[in-house]
């Protein structure tokens, strides 16, 4: 049974991870043109709980502002509220597909060490997909499976107990 809960454990995993962006994203992403002025990004970051606000051209992302951004680049460098937001934006993006996997969306932020990742389809931006999430439905997900596997050991284990408790006492009465 060892071998059987291991590999019954492995698959699982394996299918967890194997779910894609598109079932964990955000998808009313707060954007702006780049035109927009810097005020206006604030304002945004304020008003919402993402973190960030994607700049889009033609619903195309060309650039993040995230809080970090609007700390690092407006606020320590005085920059005036009316300057377009283009010249604080991160404007080095790594896009994620809403079909791209789990496991490979933890490769792509192990490697590029960003915390926020536009998700595109077509050109178009379709929603957000954070550090935060992946890690936390891959956490999730894992904790699920081991808590399966302990469920199935428990069931086995009592199984045994039955077979054994039948194999020594009833044969007696036979």
């Amino acid at each position: 049974m060892q071998a059987y809960t291991k590999t019954f454990y492995i698959t699982s995993i394996i299918k967890s991870l194997m779910a894609r962006v598109s079932k964990i994203m955000l998808t009313d992403v707060p954007t702006l043109k780049k035109e927009a002025r810097i005020e206006e990004a604030a304002r945004l970051l304020a008003q919402t709980q993402v973190g960030c606000v994607v700049i889009v051209e033609d619903r195309n992302p060309i650039g993040i502002v995230t809080e970090l951004d609007f700390v690092r680049n407006a606020v320590s460098k005085g920059r005036s509220l009316k300057e377009p937001v283009s010249r604080i934006m991160s404007s080095s993006l790594t896009l994620m597909s809403p079909n791209t996997k789990l496991d490979e969306a933890l490769k792509i932020i192990d490697t590029k060490k960003f915390r926020k990742y536009p998700v595109v389809e077509n050109g178009a931006l379709i929603g957000l997909v954070t550090k935060k999430d992946v890690v936390n439905t891959i956490s999730d997900n894992l904790r699920f499976h081991r808590n399966i596997q302990n469920v199935v050991l428990i069931l086995f284990v009592l199984f045994e107990l039955f077979v054994f408790v039948i194999g020594k006492y009833i044969p007696q009465y036979f």
